[in-house]
């Protein structure tokens, strides 16, 4: 269900009305901080979506913004499972295997491909909106180690003051109608922020080196099928949806939590937790039950490190002989 409904039933219990813009936006501070709470705390039934994407072996690709954490990729040819990996064990003196078929996950930046032209940035939109749309940008720039100015979008395209070496943080001002384009001075686009988010940020991985195949043979060569978490959107508009349906009431409950905290009823805010903690069990429950789950019993890599001690195939004959 839409926004409209979670302010409604949250206005009810904490008798603010979501129609007053004061009201709204304590409302809204609640609704973005126990659904941010909540989608972290689990991957809910309706929260994962799967695409295929060209990816080049050997270098560092940045993924679209509608991308959250990713859970799982295979190659769209062979089928066989990409491994995800941290950046840590690269470095270490037997490091994993990392050469093929392994992704690195380097966290998120606001830039969706490398600054190339270190200069002045350009900013575009559609259109101007009442009021202007206000884009704040940080990084380091030549004789400063973070420069930080504000732009308003008094015209569809606008230019930074300083000159940025790189970008740290891009975020505006609230919610908007367009999305805000980022370029460099030459006009190649670095970045963007969807008109429904407040920053930008991007997953950003480290693809290894791409098993190597003969021309031709296959036109899903260098595809890959990746499964990943939706990314949250910032709520603000009374029709923004949560990613996954059917969890409305759940953020309800982690708002009124919330709120209890803020006036020191430990007791309440315990009880409104143990209701959405159960609610949210009943939706997994119910969401999983006619599914098909595998479980896989086998002996872990690490067994094999050391031979294994005993009679092996022998057990039995041991015994008889030592007599025990």
């Amino acid at each position: 269900m839409p926004l409209s409904y979670i302010l409604s039933q949250l206005g009810k219990k904490m008798g603010l009305n979501p129609a007053d813009p004061g009201q709204r936006t304590t409302l809204l501070d609640k609704v973005n901080t126990a659904a941010k709470e909540l989608y972290e705390y689990c991957d809910m039934a309706g929260c994962y979506e799967e695409e295929m994407f060209k990816v080049n072996g050997n270098q560092t690709v940045g993924f679209p913004d509608y991308m959250g954490n990713i859970r799982a990729m295979r190659e769209g040819y062979s089928k066989l499972a990409i491994n995800l990996s941290q950046m840590r064990p690269r470095y270490n003196q037997f490091n994993w295997k990392d050469a093929w078929r392994t992704w690195r996950q380097k966290g998120l930046h606001p830039l969706q491909t490398s600054l190339t032209n270190q200069s002045c940035l350009v900013l575009k939109v559609a259109a101007v909106e009442n009021p202007p749309i206000q884009v704040q940008v940080s990084g380091p720039s030549p004789g400063s180690s973070m420069a930080s100015e504000t732009v308003i979008m008094t015209s569809t395209t606008m230019q930074t003051v300083n000159t940025y070496l790189d970008v740290a943080a891009l975020t505006k001002s609230a919610v908007s109608q367009y999305d805000v384009i980022v370029s460099d001075i030459d006009g190649n686009q670095i970045s963007y922020i969807p008109n429904n988010k407040v920053k930008a940020l991007f997953q950003i991985m480290d693809i290894s080196e791409a098993p190597w195949y003969y021309p031709n043979t296959s036109p899903l060569l260098g595809w890959v099928e990746v499964l990943y978490k939706k990314a949250l959107p910032w709520f603000q508009n009374d029709t923004d949806e949560f990613p996954a349906p059917g969890y409305d009431d759940i953020i309800v409950y982690k708002c009124l939590q919330s709120w209890r905290e803020d006036q020191q009823d430990i007791q309440g805010a315990i009880g409104w937790q143990q209701k959405a903690t159960s609610v949210l069990a009943q939706i997994h429950e119910n969401a999983n039950r006619g599914t098909n789950d595998c479980v896989s019993l086998v002996a872990n890599p690490h067994d094999a490190i050391l031979n294994r001690t005993g009679f092996g195939r022998d057990y039995y004959f041991a015994y008889r002989i030592t007599g025990r």
